[in-house]
């Protein structure tokens, strides 16, 4: 066994005992770097395979060498760096949402049986009980994500209804495109809760973030988009984990996650509130930026959306 197949399975090891983060020694560091260019310059691996996608997550013991003995002198340093991480480093693990499933059809039915009763958002005890799925095209080039369930999205049962919902089907009419042309998905599949909640919703928190990224991993598989559109700086920074950045710092720029393009835009409840011109040109061209990356054409009256009257026939 290669000594980077082995530091793989020790790191599958530490991620089941919980332990996500971990410091490493300028040595290791140097070694893991030559790993990462070694595998840049073969095939890049992007989304699981379908089949890895719907193969039900493993249920054997953590992964360990075969004798300490055995193992490569990198390997060891790498491990020694790993063993000494620090306490206040350690993550709850939250484990792959993979439902028992044999084919896409089933898939798909399988989340939405699987989801309100998964344990690691259940345990959380902070999120509502009715969960509201993906929709749209489960084929589409576009997967658009929201950030959580408001009121509204939970008493329909669908993402992004009211009047943030009308800014989106108005941004998709633009595109030439529908609902039905998108898969649209909240990252958080449950609106969090409040005390004595009624019409209110809150903005959710890390740990209900991370409970959930496992299912939105699991559609993507399903998906297989060739873009994703971040609707928001929750979305952003779930997605790209580059820390509490503002929104603009994660916009432009050649973002993506698992392999897939992100664009990251405004979320469309922010057209609610500002009339700017430059900022719905903004919002636009990042749009126009989706729509090239997936192919659909560009005809120059779109391009001339939210320009001033004089550059727009220049």
């Amino acid at each position: 066994m290669e000594a980077r197949d082995m530091v793989m399975g020790y790191l599958g090891s530490l991620q089941m005992r919980g332990i996500l983060r971990a410091p490493v020694d300028e040595g290791a560091r140097k070694i893991l770097r030559e790993w990462m260019l070694a595998a840049r310059r073969g095939v890049p691996r992007v989304l699981p395979s379908q089949d890895a996608a719907l193969a039900p997550a493993p249920a054997s013991a953590p992964l360990e060498p075969a004798a300490e003995e055995e193992a490569p002198a990198d390997f060891n340093d790498v491990r020694r760096s790993l063993d000494d991480a620090p306490a206040e480093e350690v993550a709850p693990a939250v484990p792959a949402f993979r439902p028992p499933c044999s084919n896409v059809q089933e898939a798909w039915q399988a989340m939405r049986t699987a989801l309100p009763a998964w344990e690691p958002i259940r345990k959380l005890g902070t999120l509502r009980a009715t969960p509201v799925f993906g929709e749209g095209n489960t084929q589409a080039d576009i997967m658009m994500v929201t950030d959580a369930p408001g009121y509204q999205d939970e008493k329909a049962g669908h993402p992004l209804q009211g009047e943030a919902g009308e800014k989106l089907d108005g941004m998709l009419k633009a595109m030439g495109l529908t609902r039905a042309d998108v898969y649209l998905t909240p990252l958080v599949k449950f609106r969090p809760s409040q005390p004595r909640q009624t019409f209110s919703t809150r903005t959710p928190s890390e740990p209900e973030i991370r409970a959930c990224l496992p299912v939105l991993d699991f559609e993507m598989a399903l998906v297989k988009p060739k873009v994703i559109v971040a609707f928001g700086v929750l979305v952003a920074r779930a997605l790209l984990q580059r820390g509490n950045l503002p929104l603009s710092d994660y916009q432009g720029g050649d973002n993506s996650y698992r392999g897939v393009p992100v664009v990251v835009t405004h979320h469309p409840s922010y057209l609610l509130r500002t009339s700017d011109l430059a900022e719905r040109r903004r919002l636009w061209e990042e749009m126009l930026r989706v729509m090239q990356l997936v192919g659909l054409p560009i005809s120059e009256r779109q391009r001339g959306y939210f320009l001033p009257k004089n550059s727009a026939a220049s």
